[in-house]
């Protein structure tokens, strides 16, 4: 099964069907599996007697469908896929620090890292950002492009 998640209504999207949220609660969940940082929930989907939490890395910022069964044993871990999201701005391209904070934060946390949010705006307000955050910002622009359909050129 593919399992997807839409950031804006915050739905669950498995196959065919849209799950919405009974819970936005934010709690630590576990670790990741790709970099053993921490997981964060965004929200809580009861599917087919299963309660399935989305997640997110704090690090790596990989999101996950964590299943577990009615009496909250763990099940599976399944990776998920982020739906594009439609964006209505008026510029497309994001070049200047007034376009970047027209930009929902959610959004920006969904890529980047908070030093990495820290270093975008840094260098649009001409301050000297730590430059690994920028380096790693960088190499993220091309899905943020993906998800959200618009081009950072900072």
């Amino acid at each position: 099964m593919e399992y997807r998640y839409d950031l804006t209504d915050n739905n669950l999207c498995i196959e065919e069907s849209r799950i919405s949220a009974y819970d936005l609660d934010e709690n630590e969940i576990g670790n990741c599996s790709n970099c053993s940082a921490m997981l964060v929930s965004l929200s809580y989907h009861f599917v087919s007697e299963t309660n399935v939490v989305v997640t997110r890395c704090v690090s790596c910022r990989a999101f996950y469908a964590n299943i577990y069964d009615l009496e909250w044993s763990w099940i599976d871990e399944v990776s998920l896929s982020l739906l594009p999201i439609p964006i209505t701005i008026s510029n497309q391209v994001i070049n200047d620090g007034k376009e970047l904070e027209k930009l929902s934060i959610k959004k920006l946390q969904a890529v980047f890292s908070r030093g990495e949010i820290e270093a975008l705006f840094a260098r649009t307000r001409n301050e000297t950002p730590i430059r690994q955050y920028l380096y790693r910002a960088r190499k993220k622009y091309k899905l943020f492009e993906e998800i959200f359909n618009i081009q950072l050129e900072l």
